[in-house]
């Protein structure tokens, strides 16, 4: 029997637990590209949208600044170092320390490579499905700070009276 609770856990521990983490998200990544090619946006945007529907979010009116106001309170809470903003049609994002950049440098990953770019389209899927309208991501930059932005397109979903 293990007589380690997460409570008696150590620095090394966590450490361990990083760059195992690290690991199984680079074989995930790397397995998705070779299965779903060039599908691999669309997988990300699902798993976004279907994500969405766990997060504790429900809006009244599911605006894209609402949407993006909900979001940043519910990654802040997981501890995710986020701001974000509307910019005419667009969310402009930025993450300080941003989880995903961490992961490729601990596995020499390209930063804005898949990872970040599965990452930028899972979080459009969570907007999109706030939203009710498809958002598409553009990377502004990547590193120790990762910026990027979602255009929404389509009109916003009508009213039922």
């Amino acid at each position: 029997m293990i007589e380690t609770s997460e409570l008696q856990l150590t620095a090394e521990d966590h450490d361990k637990a990083f760059i195992e983490v690290c690991f199984l998200l680079d074989m995930f990544v790397d397995t998705i590209e070779k299965f779903v090619g060039k599908s691999t946006p669309s997988l990300a945007v699902a798993a976004g949208r279907k994500m969405a529907g766990n997060m504790p979010i429900y809006l009244k009116d599911p605006t894209p600044e609402n949407a993006l106001s909900e979001l940043v309170r519910v990654f802040r809470i997981q501890q995710m170092e986020i701001s974000a903003e509307m910019q005419g049609k667009e969310a402009a994002i930025t993450i300080d320390h941003c989880p995903i950049g961490s992961v490729c440098r601990e596995r020499k990953m390209e930063l804005d490579g898949a990872a970040c770019q599965m990452f930028h389209y899972y979080v459009a899927g969570i907007m999109a499905e706030f939203t009710g309208r498809p958002a598409r991501p553009r990377t502004i930059s990547a590193g120790d700070t990762c910026s990027f932005n979602l255009a929404f397109a389509g009109a916003p979903p009508s009213r039922q009276a």
